[in-house]
């Protein structure tokens, strides 16, 4: 038996169409597996599966908006009546609004809590009916770093909805164990995405100085850094991984920089 082997599986990304969820789309299209892109843009979601397809991997476009239950419910009804099943989960949608607490309206709030946290939770509980079903499933929920350390630059509510999230999956895993299914958690740390876009181009000395404390040197790369892990935790290899939250973060979390430089590393210049 391959423990890794996860061709022919139906893997389901939100926010499937840029970021890290489009690089983790391509890693798995390219390990064989199905791929399900779900996200809110239509246009944006046809094109990130056809660039997949143009490569000769197997992916659909699945139009959605993660915050309505009742949507999510339809889109993996969806789902299963293409494929037959729904293997692995990963959630990656999210949004980040760039204002303090004391700028933030009530009504942001609850914009970026049901995208980062209820749209991650409907999710899980509504892929959950179709793995109990076939005893067998993969939830991969993507946190963040500022769910441990909190730099000046994070937003409050941001933060807040990441530590849900870690929380809210250790609860699910404990949930879902009777049945097969494994949930685990990945913080990322910092990694160039269209999340962060603007910020980078808006206030590049200031990125520039946050870089520099990157023990690593350098910002995260989707392949290189979260690629192999998603295929691990997508795989019967991770059979024992229950409710683990797992930071990739180039080492921010552990401390402050020792080998980080302006300019960064490439993953084959690191100090040994």
């Amino acid at each position: 038996m391959n423990f890794f082997d996860v061709s022919e599986k139906v893997v389901v990304i939100t926010g499937g169409s840029s970021g890290i969820g489009y690089g983790l789309a391509q890693v798995f299209a390219e390990a064989g597996s199905k791929v399900v892109i779900v996200n809110r843009n239509k246009k944006n979601g046809e094109s990130a599966a056809n660039s997949i397809k143009k490569k000769g991997g197997k992916a659909i476009s699945i139009s959605t908006n993660v915050v309505s239950k009742k949507a999510v419910k339809e889109m993996f009804k969806e789902v299963v009546g293409i494929f037959g099943r729904v293997d692995v989960v990963i959630n990656s949608a999210g949004i980040i609004i760039r204002k303090d607490s004391l700028e933030l309206s009530e009504e942001e709030w609850h914009t970026q809590v049901d995208v980062d946290l209820k749209g991650v939770y409907n999710s899980c509980v509504e892929a959950a009916p179709y793995m109990i079903k076939q005893r067998w499933g993969r939830i991969i929920n993507i946190s963040s770093s500022c769910a441990e350390r909190v730099w000046i630059h994070t937003p409050t509510a941001y933060a807040a909805t990441k530590g849900g999230v870690v929380m809210m999956s250790k609860g699910l895993a404990i949930e879902y164990i009777p049945y097969n299914i494994n949930v685990n958690v990945i913080c990322p740390g910092y990694f160039e995405t269209s999340i962060n876009e603007e910020y980078r181009r808006v206030h590049p000395e200031e990125y520039k100085k946050i870089k520099s404390h990157f023990p690593q040197g350098r910002a995260g790369d989707v392949r290189g850094d979260l690629g192999g892990l998603c295929l691990f935790l997508a795989s019967n290899a991770s059979q024992g991984m229950i409710g683990q939250v797992i930071f990739v973060d180039q080492g921010v979390t552990v401390g402050d920089s020792r080998w980080g430089t302006e300019t960064g590393l490439p993953l084959d210049q690191l100090p040994t």
